[in-house]
């Protein structure tokens, strides 16, 4: 119990160090790309309380996270609402979609519903185009910047940073609430032994469109706030490859983790690109290759193999 209080303790210590880091030493643009990130993040953990704690997979996630992206265009585009009040109703919207989504896994598990989550997360940039009186079609939505404090007027990228921040944290806050107390135990034993559950008294119904629900609201909350920091979308950026992305950053993250989400929203963002810059025409393999090498070294995710060598060395010191 110490070692796991003093692991964890060590791991928000040195993510607060990063948090504070990162606006002193990031160029502006550079900002602007973290704050991305943590919009992916915020995905991500949704991903990682609905694969990794419900035992539920979803390859639509992106999707989610396109709805809510445009249910926040759509509101400031058309109706000149606030982006920063758009969020909780992009939020609400998507955890809706996700409850619809959900009701497969009812019936369906494993590759089954992998294959039916994918086929929406494929037929979702169609049906953007298809809606395009009130998606902007081709040409998209842009989306007013949110109302900035006046001492922060000069550096709107460190706002943009500090709200993607304050929307994750309170993301991270209520997925941990949910994780340590009843929810929690139920998802964690119907993802174990659902026979047993149930014999336990667990609703497995109610679990797994909980578990649908509460893991696409946190994708709608990032979509929104993905397209606040962004200013435009259009169906190019929900392309049936953004869920894969997504998958790949909770595994490289560490699917068990609230801050690997964290971390697989800063591989989604910045190792594509610095796969490029070292070489354009062999980008693809160098990442690749990239994602190999972490799963050789880290199976459990970057955070997994974080918790492993601080355990060893707490298990060594206290010998």
């Amino acid at each position: 119990m110490r070692d796991a209080f003093l692991s964890t303790a060590i791991k928000v210590g040195l993510f607060a160090i990063v948090a504070v880091s990162i606006p002193v030493f990031a160029p502006a643009y550079a900002l602007q790309q973290v704050a991305i990130a943590i919009a992916y993040a915020i995905a991500i953990l949704g991903l990682n309380l609905l694969m990794g704690y419900a035992g539920q997979i979803c390859l639509a996630q992106g999707t989610l996270f396109g709805v809510g992206a445009y249910v926040t265009a759509i509101l400031n585009a058309t109706y000149g609402i606030s982006p920063l009040a758009t969020l909780p109703v992009a939020a609400a919207v998507a955890a809706a979609v996700g409850l619809v989504i959900g009701l497969p896994a009812l019936r369906l598990q494993g590759l089954q519903l992998a294959i039916v989550t994918f086929g929406i997360a494929a037929a979702f940039p169609q049906l953007l185009l298809k809606m395009g009186n009130l998606t902007g079609g081709v040409s998209g939505l842009p989306i007013d910047a949110p109302e900035m404090p006046h001492f922060m007027e000069d550096a709107p990228e460190l706002w943009l940073y500090l709200v993607s921040l304050a929307c994750a944290g309170v993301g991270a806050l209520l997925v941990s609430r949910m994780l340590f107390g009843d929810v929690g135990r139920a998802l964690r034993a119907q993802r174990d032994n659902p026979q047993i559950a149930q014999a336990l008294g667990v609703n497995l119904t109610r679990a797994r469109l909980w578990a649908f629900a509460a893991s696409s609201a946190l994708a709608g909350l990032g979509g929104g706030v993905f397209a606040m920091v962004s200013g435009f979308i259009s169906p190019e950026s929900f392309l049936a490859i953004l869920s894969i992305n997504i998958v790949i950053g909770s595994i490289v993250g560490g699917v068990t983790s609230i801050l690997g989400a964290f971390v697989g929203g800063l591989f989604m963002v910045f190792v594509p690109s610095w796969a490029s810059d070292i070489n354009l025409s062999l980008g693809n393999l160098i990442y690749g290759l990239a994602l190999i090498l972490i799963m050789m070294v880290a199976r459990n995710g970057v955070t997994g193999f974080i918790e492993k060598w601080l355990s060893m060395i707490f298990r060594r010191s206290a010998g």
